[in-house]
């Protein structure tokens, strides 16, 4: 029996990211639905090609093959981990907490799983922390690790 909601596995290569995705397969096995993995490569917008010192095209086409290539690592490692392919990857680019938020409010009905990376009170106070931030904001079930 499947359930319509996504499980969705946020990852970013981190221990604690390692830890949400054990949680998520028990997850995915209990409520048996399958497991997804989402990974957004950090990105500033305000990063301008010219201050890389590149062209707008070459900085584009760089940007987008170390998307692809760190996404590929992250994937690779996690399914190493988990003994499974996922149903889907799902690879964002820009603030992490902004696009996990745009990606939930576009995609209704989805269970994200994540971890939390445990940054001190103070540095989570001065730069806010993606978990808290997409638990607070997110439009559906946030499971945090």
């Amino acid at each position: 029996m499947t359930h319509s909601g996504k499980l969705v596995v946020a990852l970013d290569g981190s221990e604690p990211s390692h830890d949400a995705l054990i949680e998520a397969r028990g997850l995915a096995r209990a409520m048996d639905r399958e497991l997804s993995a989402l990974y957004v490569f950090p990105h500033h917008r305000g990063v301008s090609a010219t201050a890389a010192g590149l062209n707008e095209v070459t900085y584009r086409a760089s940007l987008e093959e170390m998307k692809k290539s760190h996404s590929q690592e992250i994937f690779d490692e996690a399914e190493a981990r988990l003994g499974a392919k996922f149903a889907h990857h799902y690879v964002l680019i820009g603030d992490p907490a902004e696009e996990i938020i745009a990606f939930m409010e576009n995609n209704p009905g989805t269970h994200l799983v994540m971890g939390r990376r445990g940054l001190s009170k103070i540095k989570s106070l001065l730069l806010g922390s993606v978990s808290s931030k997409v638990a607070a904001h997110a439009p559906g079930l946030v499971t945090v690790v």
